[in-house]
Order: C-alpha cells, then structure tokens, then sequence
C-alpha cells in the first residue's frame, strides 16, 4: 500500500489528497479501558441528532448543580476522562461530556475537525457549563467555539494537553502517510473548499485574544509528550494572554489524563 501510495503521490497528487482526506475524515476508534467503560455505565445517556450524526451525550450528578463539560481529542471519546469524574462530582459538578461526530458511541460516517468545532458550538450554547476541561485537538476546536460563543461566561477552562495550531494535525498525518509538500497543499486546498475554514487561521495566535471572557485558563502538558511537544502548550500560553501554564514531567499524552498528576490539579485548582 505505501508503494501504491508514493506512486500516487509522485504521479497523481491530487489522487493521493483524495486518499489522505479520506484517512483524516475517518477517525480510528481506539478501545476504552474497564474503568473507563465502567465510569460511562453509570451516566445518564441521550442521544442528539447533529446533521447526519447521531451523537452520544454522557451525563453525570445534578442538573441543577454547575456545569462542568469535558471535550476529548481527535480519535479520543468521553470515557478518556473516566479518571476525573468521581472527582469533580465530589466538588458538586453536574459532569457532561460527549463523542464528537464518528467518534466513541457516535453513529459513524465521513467527519472533521471543523465540524467537531461547530458541535461545540451548539452543545456549549445548550449546556452553558461554568467550566471546561479539554484534552489534546478538542482544546482547540474548543477555542473556536468560546470564540463564537462569547455570550456565556467561563469561570475555568483546563487544556490538558493542547496544540497550538490544526495545521500539526495535518503534518502529523503528512509524517504518518508520507506525501509531498505538492499532495500536502491540495489536501489543504480540499479541506478548506469543502468546510468555508482557512487552516491557517486554525491557531492559539488567531484566537487567542477571543476568549477574554473565560477567567481563568490553565494549561497543563507533559514535557516528554510525544505526541505533542511541550513547546506547543508553550506557544499557546503566549498567545493567550491571561493563561497559566503547567510543566509535568514523565507523562505520556494519554497517560496523563489519569495520572495522579493531574487529578491532584483538578482536586485542587477547580473551583
């Protein structure tokens, strides 16, 4: 297949964007856990229709207490969080989270990142949480969200984890598949003719300065993370002007999300 796939890329570009746009429509679904399984038994479901999706809703506590919503990463789903729920629960949260589109219990079919992002917004608008704890690419389709949902204050918004542009997901992809820099900019050229986004402006830079009603951001990332380096989370606590950022060491990008670590951050800095 990589040698079907190079010839492609070297003879037929805009062939091989079709098939690299396909792999990055297409989520891997990876397997849960027993305790995040177990954790996901004992909310509440509802079901949502959303365009073409029917998307999986999580809910934990009571709806009167505040909200608080977790927003996992590309090819992540909501029981990624199954370490922090008995947690925030203890701090009376009323805990929501979700499977984006093709992700987790979500019904299937083509999707992207764009549209993970304009979920958020509806999801974000209908739910108001006072809090937010993101994790990987879903911090920064959450940053596009609160961009455009200005009108709902935040008390707290925790990224563990985060890139600080969408165009490293498409150069992750460029380094898994190998392709050219010639395949690369047709993909781009797709992504942004059939979603109305400019990659480009898929950055912490670009938004950062948008979410001044969130009070207070803290960003927390592993500096042995493998997957996204530290100096990410680095340059998006620049750009974000009113943020806190927190160094872990010897953490995966996975693994952190049940870590000690960051439980006793949660413990601790949720309000």
């Amino acid at each position: 297949m990589k040698t079907i796939f190079k010839i492609a890329d070297s003879l037929f570009p805009s062939i091989a964007a079709k098939q690299v746009y396909k792999v990055m429509s297409n989520p891997r679904i990876k397997k849960l856990r027993d305790f995040e399984e177990e954790i996901l038994a004992k909310a509440a479901h509802e079901r949502i229709s959303f365009k073409k999706f029917e998307i999986q809703i999580y809910k934990w506590g009571n709806p009167n207490d505040k909200a608080i919503f977790m927003v996992h990463g590309w090819e992540g789903q909501a029981g990624n969080f199954g370490a922090l729920v008995d947690i925030l629960l203890a701090k009376k949260y009323y805990v929501v989270a979700f499977d984006a589109p093709s992700h987790g219990k979500s019904s299937k079919g083509k999707t992207n990142m764009f549209e993970f992002g304009e979920l958020l917004k509806e999801l974000f608008q209908k739910y108001k949480p006072q809090s937010i704890i993101s994790h990987s690419f879903g911090s920064v389709m959450t940053l596009v969200a609160l961009s455009a949902r200005q009108n709902i204050p935040i008390d707290q918004w925790i990224m563990v984890t985060t890139p600080h542009n969408f165009k490293d997901r498409i150069e992750d992809v460029k380094k898994f598949i190998g392709f050219s820099d010639k395949t690369l900019k047709k993909v781009i050229y797709k992504l942004e003719t059939e979603t109305g986004y400019k990659v480009d402006n898929m950055n912490m830079e670009y938004f950062g300065d948008k979410v001044s009603h969130v009070k207070e951001i803290i960003i927390v990332h592993s500096k042995s993370d493998k997957i996204i380096p530290i100096n990410s989370a680095r340059i998006a606590h620049q750009n974000i002007s009113h943020s806190e950022l927190i160094e872990l060491d010897n953490l995966g990008h996975y693994r952190i999300l049940w870590s000690d670590e960051l439980k006793e951050i949660i413990t601790n800095r949720i309000a």
